[in-house]
């Protein structure tokens, strides 16, 4: 064994000399509950003797007590937890300190403590209030979009404040106190913070030819996010549409059980969503419930669309039938575990890859719309449905069947 490779000194955590030999094992064998892709569990107790595991150890006590400068067990800890992910050379098995690993977790997660609102940032400007989410503290006080930011917890806000630092002040204590501009005058808010569930679907309808079709917007698929389209499906279904476009654009991906638990509102049971093979293991996975759909639906997608949400593409596509609009979309065939340390950091590695109905991966190949459409320059200079050329062709493959 090369230990060399586990020493180059990097990140601060903090550990003890026993969590470092709790750390290995568990790296080494992969034990971890899963964030949500797939969860494997490994009962053999005599990686418990492996003599790799104690030359690890070994060297790690050495370096403490024999070289020459003083140094900390968190850096050397460290470095043999991410020169161990290093040595895998896969993109998607990282090392990652605290900071990415809270940003991972807030993404995932289906709640978070605030307010429910969504800034926007324009260069030169002060940041602006661009969604306030419906039944949140924000909107209960008041707050509406396009509300300029002014001070934060008595803190100014300027053109050059990023929207980090931002939230970074809305996360402080338990209330927030906002100044904003509306309207040229300024107003004071204080906003108590509750537990608000991350919104990642927006629902609309569009009436065209006489027909009323459906639209869902799926940003990401967090731990909440099948049950929120449910109810927006089923609120869409009240209105009387006739079909249905879900919007995966820019839907890097997210739990895969919520992801499946979507394809299930659509297909028939025993329909197969994805199948998984691992290193021991193949599994196929199908739908098994008694909801289904069987209107007509257009999948819009680009090369953002990634893993989780291209499972959700590939199913539809195979397993229901539906029409796919747009671009290329990412390709991200596998899907990954964490672990997570005793000092909040994380690994994040690679377990298995994943297959769509037909048998085919994804990774690092995509998968082609059946219609391919480019967005242009004029909705780049114009954000809208009219000018969304995607969304439009979405619009007439439904009003033409």
């Amino acid at each position: 064994m090369n230990i060399k490779k586990f020493l180059k000194k990097k990140k601060k955590s903090l550990f003890t000399l026993g969590e470092v030999c709790t750390i290995s094992i568990t790296v080494a064998v992969l034990l971890s509950l899963a964030t949500g892709f797939v969860v494997y569990q490994i009962r053999d107790k005599s990686f418990l003797k492996d003599d790799a595991l104690d030359d690890i150890v070994g060297t790690y006590k050495k370096i403490k007590s024999e070289y020459y400068e003083d140094l900390k067990d968190t850096d050397l800890a460290d470095a043999a937890i991410d020169g161990m992910m290093g040595y895998l050379n896969e993109k998607y098995s990282v090392y990652m300190d605290s900071q990415d690993t809270e940003s991972l977790n807030e993404k995932l997660k289906g709640d978070y403590e605030g307010i429910g609102i969504q800034i926007k940032k324009v260069p030169g400007k002060r940041s602006t209030i661009d969604k306030v989410y419906e039944g949140t503290p924000a909107a209960d006080a008041g707050l509406q979009e396009g509300d300029i930011l002014k001070n934060v917890n008595g803190t100014e806000i300027t053109e050059e404040t990023s929207n980090e630092s931002i939230v970074s002040l809305i996360k402080d204590g338990s209330e927030v106190n906002l100044t904003i501009i509306r309207d040229n005058e300024e107003r004071t808010f204080k906003v108590e913070k509750q537990k608000v569930e991350y919104p990642v679907v927006e629902a609309k309808t569009f009436e065209k030819e006489e027909k009323k079709i459906g639209y869902l917007y799926v940003s990401s698929f967090n731990e909440n996010a099948d049950k929120q389209v449910e109810k927006s499906l089923t609120e869409l279904e009240s209105k009387g549409i006739s079909s249905l476009i879900i919007d995966l654009r820019g839907n890097t991906g997210g739990y895969l059980h919520s992801a499946a638990s979507m394809c299930e509102l659509f297909l028939k049971k025993g329909k197969v969503i994805y199948s998984l093979e691992g290193k021991t293991t193949k599994n196929t996975i199908r739908d098994n419930t008694k909801t289904s759909r069987n209107y007509d639906i257009v999948v819009l997608v680009d090369s953002r669309t990634a893993s989780a949400s291209e499972i959700v593409a590939a199913a539809l596509k195979e397993s229901y039938g539906a029409i796919l609009v747009g671009t290329k979309t990412y390709g991200k065939g596998k899907v990954q575990n964490t672990s997570t340390l005793s000092d909040d950091t994380m690994v994040k590695y690679t377990t298995a890859k994943w297959f769509t109905p037909s048998g085919d991966s994804v990774d690092s190949v995509g998968i082609e719309p059946g219609i391919t459409v480019k967005l242009t320059a004029k909705y780049a200079k114009n954000p809208s449905d009219e000018t969304d050329e995607q969304l439009q062709k979405a619009l007439e493959v439904l009003t033409s069947r």
